[in-house]
């Protein structure tokens, strides 16, 4: 993935998102400055950022609670699954606002 942010090198640009991280409280953007740092450490997409976050066991019970807690992180879960389909990392138990993560670690043969 190329550096949208011009002359700063990636190291720079990690540690920014770092330090961004560690300021904010909003559960959301810390979640997005973690995707953005991982893109640029790992040199992924944005799918394969969220897979590699979400390989913490942590973090993962994290975003479960934050998405069927949170207006706002089940409007963006919904949008997930609408835009990646049989590929999302979340899933909807149901008809009803309760999600779960889906996860599992695939192999370098898939």
């Amino acid at each position: 993935m190329e550096n949208t942010f011009g002359s700063m090198s990636d190291e720079d640009l990690v540690a920014s998102y770092r330090a961004l991280r560690r300021e904010r409280r909003d559960g959301y953007a810390r979640w997005f400055l973690l995707i953005m740092e991982l893109q640029v450490l790992h040199d992924v997409s944005i799918l394969e950022a969220e897979r590699l976050a979400l390989s913490n066991k942590h973090r993962r019970s994290w975003v479960k609670k934050q998405i069927n807690s949170h207006q706002r992180c089940r409007k963006y879960a919904l949008a997930h699954i609408r835009y990646n389909g049989v590929a999302s990392l979340i899933a909807r138990e149901g008809e009803t606002f309760n999600f779960k993560v889906r996860f599992r670690v695939w192999s370098e043969a898939e």
